[in-house]
C-alpha cells in the first residue's frame, strides 16, 4: 500500500450538520474505487463515527475516541484499546468534582461493549446526553465509588456551561499517563468540553498502528484541532482546515478551505484527478 489517508470528523469530513455531505461520499466512494486507502481518527466514539458517516463501508480500521480506541465498525468489534489506570481514574475525578466539573466515563466490558458511568445527572445537557447515548445502546450506570469499576475505563468527559474545563489541561498537567483536551462545542454553542484519556491513547499513536498494520508507506493526515496535533507530527503529509486551530496551521503541509464548503473533497478530487460517479 502507497498511502494511507487518515481524516479527522469533526471540523474536518463533516459539515456544520454533523453528517457527511453526498459530494465527500462520491468522493470517498471514488477513492475505493482507484485502490486509495483511506480511514477517519475521531473524538467520537465509534456509534458516533456511524452516525456522521451513515451507510459508509470502511476498508480499513479506524481510530476513536482521539486514539484510545482501534475498531472495525464494519463488524463492530474492538481491534486495541488504551484503558486509563484505576488509579488515576480515580485522581482525576476527584480533581474534577473539586472543580465542580461532574465526570462521565467511557468503558468497555469483556465482550467489548461499551457503556458510560457517571455519579449524577444533574444538568439538561447532561439529560440530553443520556438520552442521545441510550439512543446509540450505550448503557449508563450511576454509581458513587468509581473505584469498583469492573470495566476497562477507555476516557473521562464532561460537557458543561462552566468554561473551568478549559483550564483543566493545567490543572492536571503533574497526573502521570494521562492526556487531556478541552475546547468550546462547535455544536452547542455556550458549552464546552472536555476529554481524558490515557496518555499512549491519541491519535498519533493510533494512526501510527493504522500504518503498521495496513503496511502503507505514507501517511496523509487531515485536521482542525489540539487532539490532531500528534498524528500531524507523525504525517508524510498533513493538510489544515481553513477553519484550524493556529497550532495546528503551523505544523501543516498547506493549509485547505473550510469543512463546511467540503474542501477535503475538491482537494482530493484535484490530488488523484477523481471522476465521480
Amino acid at each position: 500500500m502507497d498511502e494511507l489517508l487518515v481524516f479527522d470528523l469533526d471540523g474536518t469530513l463533516i459539515g456544520a450538520d454533523e453528517q457527511i455531505s453526498d459530494l465527500t461520499r462520491r468522493t470517498l466512494g471514488a477513492l475505493d474505487e482507484r485502490g486509495i486507502a483511506w480511514t477517519v481518527a475521531t473524538g467520537r466514539m465509534p456509534q458516533g463515527g456511524r452516525e456522521a458517516l451513515p451507510g459508509v463501508r470502511f476498508r480499513q480500521p479506524q481510530a476513536y475516541k482521539n486514539g484510545v480506541l482501534i475498531w472495525d465498525l464494519n463488524n463492530d468489534v474492538m481491534i486495541n484499546s488504551q484503558p486509563l489506570d484505576p488509579i488515576e481514574l480515580v485522581e482525576v475525578c476527584r480533581r474534577l468534582e473539586l472543580n465542580g466539573i461532574n465526570p462521565w466515563l467511557n468503558t468497555l466490558d469483556h465482550e467489548d461493549r461499551i457503556g458510560a458511568v457517571i455519579r449524577r445527572i444533574g444538568t439538561e445537557r447532561e439529560e440530553a446526553w443520556a438520552k442521545y447515548m441510550e439512543s446509540q445502546a450505550i448503557s449508563i450506570q450511576l454509581m458513587e465509588d468509581f473505584s469498583g469499576i469492573k470495566e476497562q475505563i477507555l476516557n473521562v468527559f464532561a460537557i458543561t456551561a462552566d468554561s473551568k474545563v478549559l483550564d483543566m489541561a493545567e490543572e492536571l498537567a503533574d497526573v502521570a499517563g494521562v492526556q487531556v483536551y478541552a475546547g468550546p462545542d462547535m455544536y452547542q454553542p455556550g458549552y464546552y468540553w472536555m476529554d481524558i484519556h490515557h496518555v499512549s491513547g491519541t491519535k498519533g499513536d493510533a494512526v501510527k498502528f493504522l500504518q503498521q498494520q495496513t503496511g502503507a508507506r505514507r501517511m496523509v493526515c487531515f485536521g482542525d484541532s489540539d487532539n490532531d496535533l500528534s498524528m500531524f507530527a507523525l504525517a508524510d503529509e498533513a493538510y489544515a482546515m481553513e477553519n484550524a486551530l493556529p497550532e495546528l496551521k503551523a505544523m501543516a503541509t498547506d493549509v485547505i478551505g473550510k469543512n463546511v464548503d467540503d474542501a477535503i473533497a475538491h482537494f482530493l478530487i484535484d490530488r488523484y484527478n477523481l471522476v465521480l460517479k
